[in-house]
């Protein structure tokens, strides 16, 4: 019985880390430019509602390019 199989896998995931590092930078991103433009515009209650939203959106500004290969440019540099 070995109980350290899946921490020798493991280092077959550091392609995985980039990206996931990727998607809160992202997030944050979108979110801080929806409070540039329209942070002082909007009344408070709308900005906080339509905030999870654009986090939401800044995934799928980050999925969009994953499914397209960009996965794969992080795997073939590490």
């Amino acid at each position: 019985m070995d109980i350290f199989t899946d921490i020798s896998s493991a280092g077959s995931l550091w392609f995985f880390i980039p990206p996931m590092i990727l998607l809160p930078i992202v997030m944050i991103g979108c979110a801080v430019i929806y409070k540039i433009l329209l942070g002082k515009i909007l009344p408070t209650k709308i900005y906080n509602f339509l905030l999870g939203p654009i986090a939401l959106l800044g995934f799928f500004i980050w999925a969009i390019p994953m499914n397209m290969g960009f996965y794969e440019f992080f795997r073939a540099i590490l």
